[in-house]
């Protein structure tokens, strides 16, 4: 179960991360369209250079992901282990309730019951804590890659001259002007120097 929580969580999280930006970037898409609209009468178009990436892709493909994801399973991955264990010894204290119902006085029935219950709520308050603490470190890691992609992204735009650069909600572009193999490429060279 908490594995199944664990990777949901961590899972939503960047979909929902994603889901977000991917508002935020069309909002920015369609104010830079009317922009460079408006612009393009007054702007040789032959000086306008642009470049499309896949943030999807990168956030897929880009090594500083995947050093994230065992970073976040080596840190977390004693408390799953912890709640793991508490799981397994409510289900067995489950099973000798059900066991032994017939058997045990309602004293002791209640006591185990009790206990059981116990068990419960402290498995569910830990399981919330770990995912929320999940949650922030998740965030806080995405935003450093988010920072070192946007430095690229600038990087290339800046050295090969591009006037704009979208990210996907881009009903079609030629593939020619899709620059993320170049990012990827940049993300893995300094991925490799650290």
């Amino acid at each position: 179960m908490i594995n199944r929580v664990m990777i949901y969580a961590l899972s939503s999280l960047v979909l929902v991360h994603l889901s977000k930006e991917k508002i935020k970037v069309k909002k920015l898409v369609l104010s830079v369209l009317l922009i460079t609209g408006l612009a393009a009468s007054n702007v040789d178009a032959g000086n306008l250079k642009v470049g499309v990436v896949s943030v999807e892709r990168i956030l897929t493909e880009a090594p500083q992901v995947d050093a994230v994801n065992t970073s976040m399973l080596e840190r977390f991955g004693p408390q799953r282990d912890t709640l793991q264990s508490m799981e397994k010894e409510i289900t067995k204290m489950q099973e000798n309730y059900k066991r032994n119902e017939l058997v045990m006085t309602e004293d002791k029935l209640n006591a185990l019951k009790k206990d059981i219950i116990t068990k419960i709520q402290g498995l569910k308050q830990k399981e919330a804590s770990l995912q929320q603490e999940v949650a922030t470190v998740r965030n806080q890691e995405l935003a450093v890659l988010q920072q070192q992609v946007r430095g690229i992204i600038d990087d290339i735009a800046k050295k090969g001259k591009y006037s704009l650069i979208l990210s996907e909600g881009v009903a079609f572009a030629d593939d020619k002007l899709d620059i993320t193999s170049k990012v990827l490429d940049k993300m893995k060279s300094a991925f490799k120097k650290k």
